[in-house]
């Protein structure tokens, strides 16, 4: 690999606390058992006038420009106690350890870059602002959460809407899916139910009041489907919601039942599973490209816990194709043994929508697909550092017109691993077999599994969203990193997390 030419700094952080607010703190806020959440209460919405710039104005990344610190020197240490070492000086605001963050499981980026969107073991669904000021500042700043809903049940997906545009309240729209709930239809920024709220800095928008519910209901059992994921289509009109053996298509005016239903196998109790065609189980991940000239409304990429990724017209519903993902084999470009997962996790299509991204649990792979053919495997991401249960995600961003390829567009992958790392892959389609990362990032001290990795368009701001879960019996848990969970039968763990915006030259 060539020597690494992206330094990555931290600009803000949820292990960043303020002096005046270390003061408030408990000396041992962050070992205190589970407890329940405490209520939200209402906030001001989210505009210039309340201090809050919420636009994201940074500039293009600059490569060749010079670094202006190291990263291991200014990334944050996630671990230490005393670590204040955030390369500046007379800084008000250090990194502490018990400043606790819930184990976060699932991160998004706002479509207009204003807002981080993440959901948590502590079934809390958050929503944190990108400060434009941050870029200006010396030393890491606080990262908290503008808006704010807990759930008495797990959230399972979220989506916002693909016009989100923080300066219009009626567009800041999110999707929730919970555990045997409806799916709820959120305003990311505003309390609905307090139009004229007063400024509280202590404590989040209540964004707990849904706006509207939509039923996914199986009519055999009247059972409440709840979806692994969910996708807008690139109108903002309708949505898409994977259950077992299907996805619905929703009309966001009509709430009462899906507008239409795609079978990923035309009948499930055949022993050929419909002749031989589509594939069973539970879809777990769902992706949608770029509008193009052969499908206006892209093309729906829906993933299995079965090993199996269907595509599919968004606009008619028809079946483009079905396969199976790789097994072992002796085909050279194939992907080795200990490269193969156990389930489709995540999916991303590159920005000019030619080829399709596949992540699996317990899988270092990233598998990428040609949607021209998809026969084989053009080639893999390999030492991803990823052989987890966990949900690492992954991000595709477009890096502009291509130097190999004429007429393409180029495009990087980014995605963490269990090792507190995030690998960057510079146009991995070019290649064949194993493509090797050409730059490592790393995020806090690496003693954190990274679940979330987005890059803004831009190119210059890295989002990193880290979960960790130990056993009480562990090293880290028996230093009292993170809050007590368990007990009462069950296995006593310890969880925690962090979300940190990173600068890139």
């Amino acid at each position: 690999m060539n020597k690494p030419s992206l330094s990555a700094h931290c600009l803000a952080s949820t292990r960043v606390l303020d002096q005046s607010q270390e003061e408030q703190e408990p000396e041992n806020g962050g070992n205190e058992d589970a407890c329940e959440a405490e209520e939200s209460t209402e906030k001001g919405p989210l505009h210039e006038e309340q201090g809050i710039r919420i636009e994201l104005e940074i500039r293009q990344r600059g490569r060749d420009q010079e670094t202006h610190s190291q990263a291991s020197g200014t990334e944050s240490d996630s671990t230490s106690e005393t670590s204040s070492d955030d390369g500046s000086t007379g800084s008000s605001h250090r990194l502490d350890v018990h400043n606790y963050t819930s184990c976060i499981q699932e991160t998004q980026l706002s479509p207009d870059g204003t807002c981080i969107f993440t959901s948590d073991l502590n079934r809390s669904f958050s929503v944190y602002p990108v400060d434009t000021s941050i870029q200006a500042k010396d030393s890491p700043r606080p990262l908290k959460p503008y808006s704010q809903l807990t759930s008495s049940d797990p959230i399972w997906a979220f989506a916002a809407n693909p016009h989100f545009d923080v300066n219009d309240a009626n567009s800041t729209h999110v999707l929730i899916s919970r555990r045997d709930r409806y799916i709820t239809l959120h305003n990311a920024l505003w309390d609905v139910n307090n139009p004229n709220p007063t400024t509280s800095p202590d404590k989040p928008v209540n964004i707990a009041t849904p706006l509207t519910c939509y039923k996914l209901v199986n009519p055999l059992t009247e059972a409440v489907s709840a979806p692994l994921s969910l996708v807008y289509t690139h109108s903002g009109t309708h949505f898409f919601a994977s259950h077992q053996n299907a996805i619905a298509t929703f009309d966001l005016e009509h709430p009462s039942a899906p507008i239409h239903t795609i079978p990923t196998i035309p009948a499930t109790r055949t022993k050929l599973k419909g002749g031989g065609r589509g594939f069973k189980g539970w879809i777990t991940a769902l992706s949608l490209s770029p509008p193009s000239t052969f499908a206006s409304g892209g093309m729906l990429a829906a993933g299995a816990r079965t090993r199996h990724v269907g595509i599919y017209d968004a606009l008619s519903g028809q079946e483009v194709t079905t396969f199976e993902l790789p097994r072992p084999t002796t085909r050279p470009t194939a992907p080795p043994r200990d490269a193969l997962g156990d389930g489709v996790a995540s999916l991303r299509h590159s920005p000019c929508g030619a080829y399709l991204y596949v992540a699996e649990r317990m899988s270092d792979a990233l598998l990428i697909y040609d949607v021209r053919n998809f026969r084989a495997a053009l080639a893999y991401c390999a030492c991803r550092t990823a052989r987890t249960k966990q949900k690492l995600g992954f991000d595709v961003w477009g890096a502009g017109a291509s130097v190999h390829d004429v007429g393409a567009r180029a495009h990087e992958v980014w995605a963490g691993g269990t090792d507190g790392m995030v690998r960057v892959w510079r146009d991995p389609y070019l290649k064949e077999g194993a493509v090797q990362p050409d730059e490592v990032v790393q995020i806090g001290d690496g003693s954190m599994p990274v679940v979330g990795t987005m890059v803004h368009q831009s190119g210059s701001v890295l989002v990193a969203a880290c979960g960790r879960l130990e056993l009480e019996d562990d090293a880290d848990a028996a230093r009292g990193m993170g809050r007590r969970r368990g007990g009462q039968g069950k296995p006593k763990y310890r969880e925690w997390g962090s979300l940190d915006i990173m600068g890139l030259t």
